[in-house]
């Protein structure tokens, strides 16, 4: 299986197991405990001694890394971000930005009465981070909570295109609400 394929399948196991969470139902909860909700209920589960996925210290919440051309800073906090070995960081021992992430993570949550209004700048900026950096995956999650219902959409980014790739509901009949897989959309060189 190729290295792409692996994190998808660690990324759409987790969000399928966090949609059938009877937890987070109608859950009203900030982005912030979503990810951290996430990360150590069903992320850190996915750990297989040979997986793509192997040791905790892969993982980083709210960690740094390089920002694409045409930002004003170097470096930029993403919500979940896995690195290819436990502990690494973007920096090296220069303070230079030398290492890429096996993949990115960036949430955004709506609930009743606060949509989250950062979303087109964040899938901007995970396009441009995807076309500069090919050899990482980018997820955007976003949860929408209703009165009556949540779901979880997934789009997926890589260096050439961006996907809605996954739509999950959260109730009782999550883990068969696996829904609307899209086409690519393709940009241009």
């Amino acid at each position: 299986m190729a290295q792409i394929e692996k994190i998808d399948a660690l990324v759409r196991d987790s969000l399928e197991a966090l949609a059938a969470d009877p937890h987070v139902m109608r859950w009203r909860a900030k982005e912030n405990n979503w990810v951290s909700y996430f990360v150590m209920k069903h992320l850190l589960r996915q750990c297989r001694p040979d997986g793509i996925l192997s040791d905790p210290a892969q993982i980083g919440v709210e960690v740094s890394v390089l920002q694409p051309q045409g930002y004003a800073r170097k470096g930029v906090r993403r919500d979940i971000v896995i690195w290819p070995s436990p502990g690494a960081t973007c920096w090296n021992d220069e303070d230079v930005s030398a290492r890429q992430p096996l993949t990115i993570l960036e949430w955004k949550v709506h609930r009743p009465g606060y949509p989250n209004k950062l979303v087109k700048k964040e899938r901007e900026w995970l396009r441009r981070y995807c076309k500069e950096n090919e050899s990482t995956v980018c997820y955007a999650v976003e949860v929408t909570v209703t009165e009556t219902s949540t779901t979880i959409d997934c789009f997926r980014f890589t260096g050439r295109d961006e996907t809605p790739w996954l739509r999950l509901r959260c109730d009782s009949h999550a883990a068969h609400a696996v829904a609307t897989l899209g086409s690519p959309v393709t940009f241009g060189n």
